[in-house]
């Protein structure tokens, strides 16, 4: 069997930069050493933390296990970091493509969909029409390198016509804590991969239809539509074009089953790398009062042909931050 050759997937390692937190966790209860005794904080604000968890055990002098909240000045941010979800990235990434995902109507326009960054990259889920497209890029959660965590106990002012207590009384300020960040520093990876980017499947049989189609002319028509899309872009260079078919075959199965898709050529993949490469490194948000702003970006064309070798970029080994050879091609047409 002839192996498939070429560039697999771009990889690519992210640098960032910020202050302050601009993705929290929400309230926590945590505890606090007030005035010499542990006291329950059940107004504290916590970022999101890698792995952290509020509780921990205590063993009692007579062996006995008890669990407590954990205190709020006591987290080791080095082996709990902040992080920024992966989820958030895609947001602030994607944000440009206003889609109404409620719209009543939204299943009976997916072809507008697809025919954005949004349908082509981030991928979506139609719910009412099933209509999927799996996404080719893959991105991990901005992991926070300094660790400089802070925990604050603030305070609240007002007049006591202004405050209340829980239980209805006046108040003339109330108290809650915070765990905070200064100056910051991420790290992330990414990839994207071609597979997954250069075929648009409109068959239902595998479970990842992009959108209905009844006529092959309907896949045509919507081939030119994507094909006119990708040719708007910043990035658009060379010969683009998205071919549609009722029988491609993905190199190498066992069971020849031919399915419609259309199929992306190596200039309207170029196209589509260089726009989102473009997007991830040009990324730069507020919110939640802090900010981040990506700093660079380490680029690897992978045509690797050892597992091992997957996501070389995150040891740094082998990396060709230059395209010196074409994208794979992973499906082939049968008349």
């Amino acid at each position: 069997m002839n192996k498939v050759t070429g560039i697999k997937s771009v990889d690519f390692k992210i640098k960032a930069s910020g202050h302050g937190v601009v993705n929290w966790n929400g309230p926590t209860t945590l505890e606090a050493i007030i005035n010499g005794k542990r006291k329950s904080l059940n107004n504290h604000s916590l970022p999101k933390l890698r792995g952290y968890t509020n509780i921990e055990n205590v063993k009692k002098s007579d062996g006995e296990e008890y669990e407590r909240f954990k205190l709020a000045e006591e987290i080791n941010f080095k082996e709990t970091p902040l992080y920024i979800s992966q989820n958030c990235i895609r947001y602030h990434l994607f944000k440009d493509d206003i889609i109404n995902w409620q719209h009543p109507e939204i299943h009976n326009h997916v072809d507008a969909v697809l025919c954005s960054m949004t349908g082509l990259m981030r991928g979506y889920v139609i719910p009412k029409n099933e209509n999927k497209r799996t996404s080719p890029l893959l991105l991990t959660d901005f992991t926070e390198q300094t660790g400089q965590g802070n925990y604050e106990q603030l305070g609240r002012s007002g007049s006591k016509e202004k405050q209340k207590t829980k239980s209805g009384g006046e108040a003339s300020n109330a108290l809650f804590s915070k765990t905070t960040f200064g100056d910051t520093e991420y790290e992330a990876f990414g990839s994207i991969n071609i597979e997954q980017l250069q075929f648009i499947s409109l068959s239902n049989a595998y479970g990842q239809e992009a959108i209905e189609i009844t006529t092959d002319k309907e896949g045509k028509d919507l081939a030119q539509k994507i094909e006119g899309y990708i040719k708007s872009l910043d990035y658009a260079s060379g010969n683009i074009q998205a071919e549609y078919s009722s029988n491609w075959i993905r190199k190498g199965t066992i069971f020849a089953d031919g399915q419609k898709g259309i199929l992306l050529n190596e200039s309207a993949i170029d196209t589509l790398i260089k726009q989102t490469l473009s997007m991830i490194e040009n990324l730069s948000f507020t919110q939640a009062k802090g900010y981040m702003s990506v700093d660079s970006l380490e680029v690897d064309y992978n045509d690797f042909t050892s597992a091992k070798n997957m996501f070389r970029v995150k040891d740094g080994s082998e990396v060709n931050s230059n395209k010196n050879i074409e994208y794979a091609i992973y499906f082939k047409k049968e008349d």
